[in-house]
């Protein structure tokens, strides 16, 4: 599988020297301009190309509509590949992975909830295999296990996580941690939970995929996250936001309550934003991860921002990236 893999991300991820313009607004660098008229130092180094994919969870009601529409939708935008989120609509995984098939799609990633992974770890193990994924992915941690709420059960959690790792990697997949913010708390010895996943296991049983937004959101630069764990982040989740004032929940526990898909509270405003239209520093992170040898880019946009279609919305970060020269 790793072989096969590494075959197919050579042709995706053909080598090129780009140029790209930091704090520019995301607009479009043209070479002959000379890094948007910047001074070269602020411009960002692309040393490759990645495959770049899209979380299927950004269009989760295109999908329950029309799985096999949705999936040509996000071939005919330029992504190469797909991340799913466990669920399949009714639709058995042999027929989705012959969709993936026609359309020319990699199904590179799988979110799979870990309850799952605990019950049932050869059926995960089972459909993934049919679906041909790389990476297995563990994508939420409940409340009670997190290191600011137990630090006890967290650990134990954590001892889990790289128990299942181990045992997906003999299947030949690789087991990623995906987080959110509150994994960057400190736990009562000062590390940083989001530290101690990854240090109290072995490292080729449970890796990273950074969401970039979460890292932020925490107040943690992801830039540096992905310095620090260079070649142990093979895929890297691309999410912007934007933030006013301070929410007293965390806004993917706001998800659905507000009707214009804004997250809002009595403390501030959030919304989450098409790659280039929110406060995260792309070309920075893009530059980051490719140094650093991650292997897929993952678009992710939990909800459309006002007046957009989730569709809409996944498409507008296309763009942005297509006007960086990095697809």
């Amino acid at each position: 599988m790793k072989v096969r893999f590494s075959m197919i991300l050579a042709g995706v991820a053909a080598a090129s020297l780009l140029v790209a313009c930091c704090g520019d607004g995301g607009k479009k660098c043209k070479k002959e301009e000379g890094c948007c008229g910047q001074k070269a130092e602020c411009c960002a180094q692309f040393a490759k190309k990645l495959p770049v994919g899209v979380q299927l969870y950004s269009v989760r009601t295109d999908l329950e509509k029309d799985f096999y529409g949705t999936l040509k939708a996000i071939r005919d935008m330029g992504y190469a590949g797909v991340e799913f989120y466990g669920e399949y609509y009714g639709n058995s995984v042999v027929q989705v992975k012959r969709w993936c098939t026609e359309l020319g799609l990699i199904p590179f990633s799988n979110h799979v909830p870990f309850q799952q992974m605990i019950d049932d770890v050869d059926k995960v193990i089972a459909e993934n295999t049919v679906l041909g994924v790389q990476y297995i992915v563990f994508p939420y941690m409940d409340e009670a296990s997190r290191p600011g709420i137990d630090p006890e059960q967290f650990k134990a959690t954590v001892k889990k996580i790289g128990e299942v790792g181990a045992k997906v990697r003999e299947a030949g997949f690789q087991l990623l941690y995906h987080n959110h913010d509150f994994e960057f708390v400190k736990l009562p010895d000062g590390t940083v939970g989001y530290d101690y996943i990854f240090s109290s296991n072995a490292r080729e049983n449970v890796q990273n995929e950074l969401d970039v937004c979460w890292a932020d959101y925490a107040g943690f630069d992801p830039v540096e996250v992905l310095k620090k764990y260079a070649g142990q982040t093979p895929v890297v989740h691309m999410k912007d936001y934007y933030l006013e004032g301070k929410l007293s929940k965390a806004p993917y526990a706001l998800i659905g309550i507000s009707t214009d898909n804004s997250m809002k509270d009595e403390g501030g405003w959030f919304e989450y934003r098409p790659l280039g239209d929110g406060q995260v520093d792309i070309p920075a992170v893009l530059k980051a991860a490719i140094d650093g040898g991650s292997q897929w880019l993952c678009v992710e946009q939990d909800e459309p921002n006002k007046g957009l279609t989730r569709l809409e919305g996944v498409a507008k970060s296309v763009q942005y990236l297509k006007g960086l020269d990095l697809m």
